[in-house]
Parts: structure tokens; C-alpha cells; sequence
């Protein structure tokens, strides 16, 4: 990762004292998904890709769909930054992996306004197999960190831990719109 070589800033981390309070732990870490294991961002995925599946196989259409995408990629993202150097403290850690709400902002930037071809919206297995490919595609764009997500992930604090996630979404969601618009 970029800023695992950056040691001056590893340094600021490793002086910081280690919080006293761990409630906000569970804010970081998604509501507990980040400290799942094997694999904490595959598994911090999963919250927003469950709730976006949940919205499509109720019927949630678009542009409220991708407007609620949006929305929660905001909150997300603020929470983040608000709490990053929290958790670069009680984490011991420049980008704790436990910390998975960047993986929510990443998804949920993936899903807004990728539109779902008709065969995929509605049903139970059709709208979790259009959901499990933009799964993949976040998932493969975060792993890969395709330029400019490697140096953006060398920002400091909540910034880096971010920032990152919302280039691997903002690549994944331009693949999908690819996608589905040629295939579809």
C-alpha cells in the first residue's frame, strides 16, 4: 500500500495515544463486519451490497435507488474522516483493515446510477446476481487499486483510508455502466 512506505506518517500513527473510548470501533468497522476474518473489506462489503440488494428486490427505482447510493456514500464517507484518526490510534495501524466504511462509500458509489437491465429487477435471484457482480467489480477494483487509487490511498488519516475506496467505486461504476449498456 502507498502509504506503508511513507514512514514519517507511519511514525505520527505509532506516537498516537491508543484511545481510551472503543465504542466508536463498531462505527468504523461497519457494525462489527471490518472485524470478521478472513478478508475484513470482502466482508465489509457485504453490508451495503445486502442493503442495496434488499433495495432493488423491493422495488426501490431509480433515481431514488442511486440517490439513496449516494446518500449513504456521503454519510459514510464523513464518518470516515471524522473518525480516521480515531481509528489510526486504536488500530495501531496507517489504514486499519478492520475499517471497512470505506468499502461501503466504494459500493455504494459502484451502484449509483448503473441502470439495472430489466431481467435483474425483480426477483429474488436476479436482483442478488446483478448485486453480486457489482460486488466483484468493487471488489476487484479496490484489490487492484488502479491508478490514482494507489497514491490517493498515501492521504493522511480518514483521507487515505478513503479516498481510495471512492476511485475503486468511481472505476467499477464506469466498467458496470460499460457493461451493462453494450451487454444489456
Amino acid at each position: 500500500m502507498g502509504h506503508h512506505s511513507n514512514e514519517a506518517y507511519a511514525a505520527k500513527v505509532a506516537g498516537l495515544p491508543r484511545p481510551t473510548n472503543s465504542w466508536p470501533r463498531w462505527v468504523v468497522s461497519g457494525g462489527g463486519l471490518g472485524l470478521l476474518r478472513p478478508a475484513p473489506g470482502s466482508w465489509g462489503t457485504v453490508g451495503p451490497a445486502a442493503l442495496y440488494w434488499l433495495a432493488l428486490l423491493y422495488g426501490l427505482g431509480d433515481p431514488w435507488r442511486s440517490i439513496w447510493c449516494l446518500v449513504g456514500a456521503i454519510i459514510t464517507g464523513v464518518l470516515l474522516i471524522y473518525y480516521g484518526k480515531w481509528a489510526c490510534a486504536y488500530f495501531q495501524k496507517v489504514d486499519p483493515g478492520s475499517v471497512v466504511l470505506d468499502e461501503f462509500s466504494g459500493f455504494w458509489i459502484t451502484a449509483a446510477f448503473v441502470p439495472v437491465p430489466e431481467r435483474f429487477s425483480h426477483g429474488f435471484w436476479p436482483t442478488w446476481l446483478f448485486t453480486a457482480g457489482l460486488y466483484i467489480l468493487f471488489r476487484l477494483t479496490d484489490t487492484l487499486k488502479i491508478p490514482p487509487a494507489r497514491q490517493l490511498e498515501g492521504l493522511p488519516w480518514g483521507w487515505g483510508i478513503l479516498l481510495d475506496d471512492v476511485a475503486a467505486g468511481l472505476q467499477a461504476n464506469l466498467v458496470a455502466q460499460i457493461i451493462v449498456r453494450l451487454a444489456f
